[in-house]
């Protein structure tokens, strides 16, 4: 006879089954159903809309729902009420969540419940991020199928997305908009706007250029303008009416470094000529240059002296054949570096542009003191340039060992000073 204990049982109770586990069936329109029916459970009369999303998402944790085969419906449903087909319609099959993000206004404050939803969501399961990319591609690829609101929405969610950094990747999501028809039509210029706007209303610039860098649309910012408007004066005008001045600014450092390139490889082009340029032709084609492209003058005449010392060879050469080689192409072309040196900023950005040059360039690190001593006699830089250099314009790199070299020539450029008044006197 067996002497175990029998336990006890749940006869005659009744266990009520939860809504979060009943079994759904492995298809995308049963999943959709499943997941209105939860947010739709979980709103209580009362409740705002952040409570009652929030709510969802609790009951969604401990669903038994298949969310690796069918994330992307998932998304599909919180951002537009129900399974999308192509072009961005939503199915009329099945049933749908009344508050999505294409239904809600057009506010940050709106899309801001829906961002902390994916956030929650994303918490547990990381592997969603994948899903949540692949609904915003969607979208973005199905603008031209939306108004203008429609349009407005997708953008802000889109930024929210990422300021919320949610770890969608920028490279994937954004360039799916670069679509020729939908450009040319001006949808694009027009959600990027509002995509920029809505982004750096809350995040700095240089989150927004990382961003684009990413994407590789750093440096294509004219790409967003239909063909008949992709000028320079068409994209100040439009993001500055947008009240996106940063964005404008950027694009001109942009548009500048890409031309300094430009100048840069062409001015390096004629001074390699064989026999060489008359320096007076140099001037011409860089004046003209400066000119066409609205190049600051600082830069100008940094590219200038990068192109003339890199043109300089040093392989094979002692530190005082490299010197005398130095100064042999300063004073050959005194009167090019001469042209872009007329005021004090310039010369002040071409003494630091030279400290830092000699700095990163092992064979010119011990010239330094030869060279602004060189360009001192050449009148390329002035007394006062040099002067206020040593006492608080020296870059960092390297400033104490070049201070340390300039001391003899400062010494010496004070006194001849003090000599010059005194004979005055």
């Amino acid at each position: 006879m067996s002497t175990k204990e029998e336990k006890p049982t749940l006869a005659g109770v009744q266990i009520k089954t939860r809504k979060r586990n009943i079994a759904v069936a492995l298809d995308p329109g049963s999943f959709s159903d499943a997941v209105v029916t939860i947010f739709e459970d979980a709103r209580v009369d009362g409740d705002n809309l952040e409570q009652g999303l929030q709510g969802g998402v609790k009951i969604l944790e401990g669903a038994e729902l298949d969310f690796s085969r069918y994330g992307d419906t998932l998304f599909e449903v919180l951002f537009a009420g129900g399974r999308m087909a192509a072009g961005g319609n939503v199915v009329e099959e099945g049933k749908k969540l009344n508050t999505n993000v294409l239904a809600a206004e057009a506010t940050r404050e709106a899309m801001q419940p829906y961002v902390k939803v994916f956030q929650t969501l994303l918490r547990r399961r990381p592997f969603l991020i994948r899903p949540l990319e692949n609904t915003l591609i969607k979208l973005l690829r199905s603008l031209d199928f939306y108004d203008e609101a429609g349009r407005t929405k997708i953008a802000m969610a889109t930024a929210r997305c990422f300021a919320g950094k949610l770890g969608v990747q920028s490279d994937r999501v954004l360039n799916a908009v670069m679509n020729d028809r939908m450009v040319a039509k001006g949808l694009v210029l027009q959600w990027a706007t509002a995509f920029f706007v809505d982004f750096l209303a809350t995040e700095p610039m240089d989150d927004l250029v990382a961003i684009l860098r990413k994407a590789r649309l750093d440096d294509r910012l004219l790409d967003l303008f239909p063909p008949h408007k992709r000028t320079l004066a068409e994209l100040e005008s439009h993001f500055m009416a947008a009240g996106l001045k940063p964005l404008v600014d950027y694009s001109k450092k942009k548009t500048a470094e890409k031309h300094l390139e430009e100048l840069k490889a062409n001015l390096a082009e004629l001074v390699a000529t064989d026999p060489p340029l008359p320096v007076a032709d140099l001037i011409s084609a860089v004046k003209s240059k400066k000119l066409e492209w609205q190049l600051p003058g600082e830069e100008v005449i940094k590219v200038v002296w990068s192109v003339l010392i890199d043109a300089v060879p040093t392989h094979g050469r002692n530190a005082q054949q490299i010197t005398g080689a130095v100064q042999k192409q300063i004073k050959t072309y005194a009167k090019l570096l001469n042209e872009f040196t007329t005021t004090a900023k310039q010369e002040a950005a071409l003494l630091v542009h030279v400290q830092v040059y000699c700095y990163e360039d092992s064979k010119l690190l011990k010239l330094f003191q030869a060279i602004v001593r060189t360009l001192y006699d050449t009148d390329v830089l002035g007394e006062d340039t040099i002067v206020w250099w040593f006492k608080k314009g020296a870059h960092p790199k390297g400033r104490n060992v070049f201070q340390r070299d300039m001391e003899p020539f400062i010494k010496w450029l004070e006194e001849a000073e003090a000599e010059e008044e005194d004979d005055e006197d």
